[in-house]
């Protein structure tokens, strides 16, 4: 218990310096918070009227006033550091923190760094404070040198501003002298005086100023002279001593204490009887306070030791890999503090394994031995820096190293059963989106560190494992199966045995992105963890996680760390600093590391505390000169729940019993579905470079393996025969196979395991049917492969045979007859029929970014064959077209797979896939500027031109399409551009595309592997005589082209020329319009939102077009509108997406309005195009 002496006398102030100063770092986030609103409103500092700091003429050295609080400001920075002078025409600049420097008095130069500032764009999270402009000098002249304090410490009440001023010039100099203050309130208060100065003359000045109120406040020093104004930056702050006895007050209200509780009565009846004239320092209040807060949360520590780790702050671009390895600065070792106080000093446990870093703590059950990692993670893997796992008595002694080799094991913990579980890159695994980096899973080892077995199999990765009292591991894990990128890395659990893969919490949930460090609060059924964002290091807020209350969304997280945002893809800025590594002592209570800054890889900001629910703090542990991590207490604990094991075996498939696949399919009859399609997402092993390897035109990560079908029972039940350790996943198909929905999820099973679902999508906490399922007394069904067998999927091999030998007869030449071109030559990363079909396909993706749509789940026949177009289009009957069975199974399961294109990661001899990247494409590029950007535009990256016929150079689209008949060629352009094959320029794009046949014939690309020694690579395609070239628009059959006709007005939301003025035949960018891969010579280009208003005079019977968002990331709707009357709508149309047909009855319609607007998302990236757009006369 607290003495009430201890509380409130002068013992408190005999706390250590270092503590007192923690309290004042920690208080500067109040201050900057003050500063910084200030600042936004006051303009200070001026972008057009710079501050200027004034040079003595004669070249003396004048000390740079540090703006800060000296309490504010580090120890090391209190002392007079920054020196500037005049050196001809530059400034001078000395600091004990940096080398000497020579600027131009034009140029703003630092001159120090706040360590409560902001930092500069890393990982797309730029942290901007205004007052860093503060310290940026920009020198000038001046004749009058000044002498003020290095470092002001201004406490509430009466301050002055002692000056000195000295005339370096041989002329009298007469000096206006002025301090404003500018409060959080908005008043202004301004204290003056003024100075004659004789040649050579020292004259003093003393400026009143006085703090009131609690907060920041922006003091502006102002000296004329002469016609120049010099203006020197202050800045001011009063501590918060309300906020810290408010705090104590809820620390009382969660534990009470007697003691503490007349202790907070004294120090509030103190505060709200404070006077300027007092004999009372308001600045000893918040001390005494400041400690009384510590003391009562300290007294929570009902434990003698703590374990830690000092390190700088690991400083990768994504949580996953600081969890592992990867950019992180060695230096530290392993402490022990006994008691766990500030007062105490910090013993080192281990720091005998030479340079590297030291991390991931863990306590055996009875708190007698510790295991951690220690090296410098690299995926180099040249067994140097590798991090390995080793095991330390508590007691002391040496530490046994437990794994080898040049593979990274990281994350050890004790499992119930007398093993150890892991992280480790040892599957060779890398990640799917970013840089060349592999990914750790889980497995365990004997104690010894013998008989290593991988637990889970996870197609991307899983990290931060601990354990759960019911004999769980808990652990978090990141998935993008067709689903955002950024938003799903969250806890799941398994068995110790890696059987029973579970979502634990957020499998559907944007916010948190990463959930990070999930360990059970003792005594409790909920979870503490890290809330962080995908692009960001380890820190964040920490909350609890109440697995009954929901498995998603917001309602099962408590937040412990009030201010701190719960971010989403990027870190947003945080005003109350970041938290890092929370250990749970109760529901209510943690240790953490924690910085009071904005900034979160400052190498020495972060140190120990003991945290509450409302966010007060405890100091336990800092050192100035690098950080401290992974407060860990030694304390016995509970061996978890031993659970019992199935008999999995070394080899062999797992069993799925599905009870009814109707739970969760809404408004899915009964009857509907008759199959499930098991497929593969297939990991990327030992492809070690390339970053984001591409493997579809769609947004997707992965390749895919269609493992096959099996049956559905009458009842909505599936027993399946699923393969293990892979990353398997289900969709739902109608009798005709074609996919009603999409698990967008994957499931990791063990050999021989048993498991059930309730249903499809529906809520994962829903009862099971109270009755048993006719699958469950049927053996599994193993899948019955598709009729090429269940090798990954390869456009080229499965799907574009079809297409030459149903499709590319009629869609070949001509869109304006046949609207797509259904050709197999080759484009830059894949055909011609592949990147025109995609509009049509309807895909899931994987790249977005926080994007609800690719988080939550969505209806049936929102995705794959069940929604595409392209399926619905052959179903219906196309002309004639009639697909074998195989032929319709491969095109429809091609589009299931999320219309991948590759089967295989590795890209071979040619970066990111492309084919004309070299010299072969840069010539075909430079031909192309001469004879047909004229008509298509500059830069243009559509199938007009950069495609190789497979068969023959020759009969490539660039030189067949503008070359003459008479030549042999197309003769598709309106101008004849190639009259014969001697033109030097066809001469010399043969030549290129040629060149690039040959390069592939040695070097193939990986599409073209995947067809050796297939039909596929033999078949032979015979292209059409072309048709003859038919005019795209206007006054074909007697219509009229809308833009020959004036219109009333018109307004876009942007343009490239600033005058929001649509444009009659380009596109609001000056470039040829387009809808899709169709260029249209005639039409109106304009952007969101926008409005045309024509005048018709009832002269018309149909309004004829063709509508597209033109630009990528973007999404619009088109509205036709006759006299005030919505005529027609487009629905949300998306940025590149397929374009929509116009056929719009404006018969007796006066005046004909076109609208385009956003699609609620705002007006981003929406240009809009009305191709060919044409009225057919009554």
């Amino acid at each position: 218990m607290l003495a009430c002496a201890a509380c409130c006398g002068s013992a408190y102030a005999a706390e250590s310096a270092l503590v007192e100063w923690d309290w004042h770092f920690r208080e500067s986030l109040t201050a900057i918070c003050g500063w910084e609103a200030i600042l936004a409103e006051s303009g200070i500092p001026g972008d057009t009227e710079p501050l200027l700091f004034p040079l003595p003429e004669d070249g003396s050295s004048i000390t740079w006033p540090n703006p800060f609080p000296a309490p504010l400001l580090p120890p090391e920075d209190r002392a007079p550091s920054v020196t500037l002078r005049l050196v001809g025409g530059d400034m001078a600049v000395e600091s004990p923190h940096a080398e000497p420097r020579i600027a131009p008095l034009s140029e703003p130069v630092e001159v120090y760094h706040h360590p409560g500032g902001g930092g500069s764009d890393r990982w797309y999270h730029p942290y901007v404070r205004r007052f860093d402009a503060l310290t940026h000098v920009l020198g000038q002249p001046a004749p009058f040198s000044l002498e003020m304090p290095p470092t002001l410490d201004w406490q509430r009440g009466a301050n002055e501003l002692a000056l000195t001023l000295r005339n370096v010039t041989d002329r009298n100099v007469d000096m206006e002298c002025s301090l404003r203050c500018l409060r959080p309130d908005g008043r202004e208060v301004t204290a003056t005086g003024s100075a004659r100065l004789a040649p050579g003359d020292v004259q003093g000045l003393t400026l009143p100023l006085s703090l009131d109120e609690p907060g920041g406040s922006v003091c502006l020093l102002d000296l004329e002279c002469e016609g120049a104004r010099f203006s020197l930056p202050l800045l001011a702050h009063v501590e918060d001593v309300e906020a810290v006895l408010a705090g104590i007050e809820r620390i009382l209200t969660d534990m009470p204490d007697r003691e503490g509780a007349r202790a907070l009565a004294r120090l509030q009846a103190q505060a709200s009887e404070w006077r300027h004239d007092g004999n009372r320092p308001w600045r000893e209040l918040f001390h005494q306070a400041s400690a009384l807060r510590d003391r009562l949360l300290l007294s929570r520590l009902d434990f003698d030791e703590l374990l830690f780790i000092k390190r700088a702050p690991f400083d990768s671009e994504q949580p996953f890999m600081d969890a592992h390895h990867l950019i992180n600065r060695p230096g530290g070792a392993i402490y022990r503090l006994s008691p766990p106080s500030p007062r105490s000093v910090p013993k080192v446990l281990v720091d005998s394994l030479g340079e590297g870093i030291y991390r991931d703590l863990r306590l055996d059950w009875e708190a007698r031995k510790l295991l951690f990692a220690f090296g410098n993670g690299s995926d180099i893997w040249d067994g140097s820096q590798s991090y390995h796992i080793y095991e330390v008595p508590i007691a002391g002694g040496a530490p046994e190293q437990l794994t080898f080799g040049p593979k990274n094991d990281c994350e050890p913990f004790y499992l119930p059963d007398g093993r150890i579980g892991f992280t480790s890159d040892r599957p060779e695994h890398f990640v799917m989106c970013g840089g060349d980096r592999h990914a750790p899973l889980l497995f365990s080892m004997a104690a010894d560190g013998s008989d290593i077995q991988q637990l889970s199999h996870n197609v991307f990765n899983d990290f931060n494992p601990s354990m759960l009292g019911d004999g769980r591991i808990l652990y978090s894990r990141w998935e993008y199966n067709e689903r955002s990128v950024t938003s799903l890395h969250n806890p799941f659990t398994m068995n110790p045995d890696g059987s029973m893969v579970a979502p634990y919490y957020g499998n559907a949930t944007i916010r948190p992105n990463v959930v990070m460090f999930p360990r059970e609060v003792p005594g409790s059924g909920k979870v503490m963890a890290l809330f962080t964002a995908h692009h960001g290091q380890t820190h964040g807020a920490v909350g609890l996680i109440d697995g009954r209350v929901d498995v998603d969304g917001p309602e099962p997280i408590t937040l412990l760390t009030p201010g701190v945002p719960i971010t989403g893809e990027k870190h947003e800025d945080s005003q109350v600093g970041w938290y890092s590594d929370p250990w749970p002592l109760s529901e209510t209570t943690y240790l953490c590391s924690y910085t009071p800054t904005v900034v979160p890889w400052l190498a020495n900001s972060w140190a120990l505390y003991v945290g509450d629910r409302h966010g007060n703090l405890a100091l336990i542990c800092r050192d100035l000169s690098i950080s401290c991590f992974e407060p860990v207490p030694v304390i016995t604990t509970p061996r978890p729940h031993l659970r019992p094991s199935p008999a999995l075996a070394a080899q062999g498939n797992a069993d799925v019993v599905l009870m009814d696949v109707y739970e969760g399919l809404e408004g899915v009859p009964r009857g509907e579905a008759r199959y499930l399609r098991v497929v593969e997402d297939v990991p990327r092993v030992s492809v070690p470079n390339g970053g984001v390897i591409v493997t579809s035109g769609t947004p997707t990560y992965t390749i895919k393996r269609m493992l096959g079908i099996v049956p559905i029972e009458p009842d909505g039940s599936a027993r399946i025969s699923a393969p293990s350790n892979r990353n398997v996943y289900f969709e739902v198909l109608d009798e005709n196979q074609v996919e009603i929905q999409r698990m967008r999820s994957v499931l990791c099973l063990r050999p021989n395991e048993l498991r059930t679902c309730v249903g499809c999508h529906e809520p994962r906490n829903t009862a099971p049917p109270n009755q048993l399922p006719i699958a469950a007394h049927s053996p599994a069904n193993a899948p019955q492969p598709p009729p090429w067998g269940d090798q990954a999927i390869s456009f080229l091999r499965e799907v574009q045979p079809l297409l030459n030998d149903h499709c590319a007869a009629c869609h070949t030449h001509d869109r304006w007859s046949n609207t797509v071109l259904l050709t197999d030559d080759l484009t830059d990363q894949f055909t011609v029929a592949y990147e025109e079909l995609l509009p049509y396909v309807a895909v899931a993706n994987a790249m977005g970014w926080d994007t609800p749509e690719d988080v939550y789940p969505q209806p049936p026949y929102t995705y794959g064959s069940g929604a595409s177009a392209l399926v619905k289009l052959i179903e219906k009957g196309h002309h004639g077209v009639s697909l074998a069975e195989d032929e319709r199974l491969a095109l429809i399961n091609w589009v299931d797979a999320n219309a991948v294109y590759y089967d295989r990661y590795d890209p071979g001899p040619y970066p990111d896939r492309r084919i004309f990247a070299g010299p072969e494409g840069r010539t075909l590029g430079e031909i192309y500027d001469r004879r047909c950007a004229e008509c298509h535009g500059p830069d243009d990256a559509s199938l007009q031109w950069r495609t190789l016929n497979r068969r023959d150079p020759a009969l490539s689209r660039m030189l067949q399409a503008p070359l003459s008949r008479d030549a042999g060629g197309w003769g598709r352009c309106g101008d004849e551009v190639f009259a014969t094959v001697a033109d030097p320029d066809y001469v010399n794009a043969l030549a290129a595309l040629t060149a690039l046949w040959e390069r592939l014939a040695k070097e193939p690309r990986a599409d073209l592997l995947s067809i050796r020694g297939t039909p596929a690579e033999s078949q032979w395609v015979v292209a059409p005589e072309p048709p003859e070239r038919q005019a795209d628009e206007g006054n074909v059959d007697g219509t009229v082209p809308l833009g020959d006709l004036d219109w009333i007005s018109a307004s876009a939301g942007w343009t490239a020329a600033g005058d929001n003025v649509p444009r009659v035949d380009r596109d609001v960018e000056g470039r040829p319009l387009r809808c899709g891969q169709r260029l249209h010579r005639r039409g109106i280009g304009t952007h969101a939102p926008s409005e045309i208003r024509y005048d018709l005079e009832g002269r018309y019977a149909r309004l004829l077009a063709e509508v597209a968002a033109a630009e990528s990331g973007g999404s619009v709707v088109f509205e036709v509108y006759g006299d005030g009357r919505l005529l027609w709508s487009s629905g949300v149309m998306r940025g590149l997406g397929a374009p929509a047909s116009v056929e719009v009855p404006v018969a007796g319609v006066r005046t004909l309005t076109l609208v385009v607007s956003d699609a609620g998302d705002g007006y981003i990236a929406d240009m809009a195009n009305w191709g060919s757009p044409r009225l057919v006369p009554e």
